[in-house]
């Protein structure tokens, strides 16, 4: 081989390279201007949906932890409403409600016990019209 043809093929050979890469800029630069997607576009926004579906299993854990956490804090709350002494009929009242929702939404033990004594009482209180509670007090 004639040194004329390799520095023939040699040029060849770097003259394609640099045209690949002409081409494929003026590609992107088209296709941004066109807004068109290109591979690449697609293969980032990939990536970052990816992240975000990380983000969104992190969220999902942490809302199932603080649903747990907020039914346990309102038990308390309820239990805590259902125990305390009643002072007028309105109090009774709340206290009876506060033991219904507290065995709807899963509390159990002495709760039941509490919310029968307290309906069982209102019972008692509403058919004698007796509505004073000062000689209840504890």
């Amino acid at each position: 081989m004639s040194e004329d043809s390799i520095v023939a093929i040699v040029t060849a050979i770097i003259m394609s390279g640099a045209l690949s890469s002409l081409v494929g800029w003026t590609t992107q630069h088209l296709a941004k201007r066109r807004g068109t997607v290109t591979k690449a576009d697609l293969e980032v926004f990939v990536r970052q949906l990816e992240k975000g579906d990380h983000h969104f299993d992190v969220l999902d854990r942490q809302e199932s932890q603080l649903g747990e956490e907020i039914h346990d804090l309102k038990l308390i709350v309820l239990r805590q409403c259902l125990f305390a002494h009643p002072f007028d009929q309105n109090s009774h009242e709340s206290a009876i409600q506060s033991g219904r929702e507290y065995s709807r939404i899963g509390g159990n033990g002495v709760g039941h016990i509490r919310l029968s004594q307290l309906e069982e009482n209102y019972a008692r209180r509403a058919h004698d019209d007796d509505w004073d509670y000062t000689h209840d007090r504890p």
